[in-house]
């Protein structure tokens, strides 16, 4: 390999090695992620100039980036869908959920500097989107038996494959984790029990899911009162949910089934018109058409996101605001080897930055200022233990794919955009290209 020394431009260290910018952004060095800055910059600016306009200890941010070079050489950079083999290279897995995943990293790229200058070693870590692996990383976490394959520290979100059978079987029964949570934890989540009893998970954040209504599109509708009232046969075909190519979001269909039973999926199923992203939603609401389904089962992250909330509410049921967790797994055995990344990630600082961001925090010594939500609603325990979660997941999945799922023949209305059938349907025609394509035809016309 090439050593890295002082003498060297930025341009050439960072064009050769770009996966050292994230060590460079760590040490306050932003400025080089932006394209133009390192291309007019780089070339004309030494490392040692660098270092002293940041007061940067030169030896040892030196010895950090040739450290880095050598551990990618050995072990070489990956994805986690690519290769969720090599996670036991990592100290730290984070998949998080979307919203969650920016400040986390501005914070964790700031700590992780200081960490690695006091350890005087890289902090070998992997932050994603929670959302991208449904289908690829836990699948993968299914299969594997040995705890040796896990990395020291998982951060993830949702209901996810850590609540599996398999999992619960081969490493949450035999007790390989230790919770690092406050006892008791914040008020807002101590009322509803959202500490592990049997002490594996350490619960440090929430997702919560919110009903969001565009009131004028409401018309002679009420507003629903409770996530029940979606089950009507008044709200067909008016509510969005988070779902995208043939998945739905676990974090609404297992709190439905809960409460609901599969009657109530089958019913939330009627409901529903179609899956889209939070952040499309978002931009569905904001267009301000008329033509775009009344109600929106939604992060409360993406709801805050909304810019004129003077057409909107947002509603917290009466069941309370569904909680979809972040919680952390961290090794018995690596307690004390990690202890400073798990006292910053359960730390009051920590939960500040995730509380304003409006994923609300577990810590006590955090207000979360959740104004206006009142009352939160957890799964709980009991059932996520006695329950074959995965099983279900599967069986929820196929029943609402299928019961969302109409025939793919486009109607006779379809063909003809000037139908004053298809006009005084809402959002039917409009919206039918993407309802086609997604598998749904969710009218209640004739096909």
């Amino acid at each position: 390999m090439k050593v890295i020394d002082e003498t060297m431009s930025i341009y050439q260290i960072l064009n050769e090695y770009p996966f050292l910018l994230k060590i460079f952004k760590q040490h306050g060095m932003r400025k080089f992620e932006n394209k133009e800055v390192l291309e007019k910059l780089g070339p004309l600016l030494k490392l040692k100039t660098a270092l002293s306009m940041v007061s940067v200890n030169k030896d040892s941010f030196i010895k950090l980036l040739n450290q880095a070079i050598l551990d990618s050489e050995a072990k070489g950079d990956f994805t986690l869908a690519d290769s969720p083999e090599r996670q036991k290279e990592l100290t730290l897995l984070a998949l998080l959920p979307c919203g969650m995943k920016m400040p986390f990293n501005r914070t964790f790229d700031d700590f992780s500097a200081e960490y690695s200058r006091q350890m005087n070693n890289v902090l070998h870590s992997l932050v994603e989107g929670n959302v991208n692996h449904e289908l690829s990383y836990y699948a993968y976490i299914d299969l594997i038996t040995s705890i040796d394959e896990l990395p020291d520290i998982i951060v993830s979100s949702d209901i996810n494959s850590f609540y599996h059978k398999p999992f619960q079987e081969n490493f949450l029964n035999k007790e390989y984790f230790v919770n690092l949570a406050s006892s008791p934890m914040n008020i807002d989540f101590e009322s509803i029990g959202f500490a592990d009893p049997r002490g594996q998970f350490t619960m440090i954040s929430a997702n919560l899911l919110v009903l969001v209504t565009i009131d004028k599109l409401m018309k002679d509708n009420t507003k629903p009162k409770s996530w029940e009232d979606l089950l009507k046969d008044e709200y067909r075909n008016k509510v969005i949910m988070r779902g995208q190519d043939g998945f739905f979001c676990n974090g609404v269909l297992l709190p439905f089934y809960r409460m609901y039973g599969m009657e109530g999926i089958k019913k939330l199923a009627s409901s529903v018109y179609s899956g889209l992203h939070p952040s499309e939603m978002v931009k569905m609401i904001d267009s301000k058409k008329d033509d775009v389904p009344p109600m929106y089962i939604m992060p409360y992250f993406f709801a805050k996101k909304i810019q004129d909330k003077s057409r909107i509410t947002i509603n917290i049921p009466s069941e309370g605001a569904i909680v979809s967790p972040v919680q952390m797994l961290v090794k018995k055995s690596a307690v004390e080897r990690v202890k400073g990344i798990t006292d910053f990630l359960c730390g009051k600082e920590f939960g500040k930055i995730s509380a304003r961001a409006f994923f609300p925090t577990t810590n006590p010594e955090v207000d979360n200022n959740l104004n206006g939500v009142d009352s939160l609603y957890w799964l709980g325990w009991d059932f996520l233990m006695n329950t074959d979660i995965g099983a279900l997941k599967k069986k929820l999945k196929r029943f609402s794919i299928n019961s969302l799922r109409k025939p793919v023949v486009l109607c006779e209305a379809c063909y003809s955009s000037r139908s004053s059938i298809v006009r005084k349907n809402q959002y039917h025609y409009q919206d039918h290209r993407r309802a086609y394509t997604q598998g749904f035809h969710n009218w209640g016309g004739k096909i």
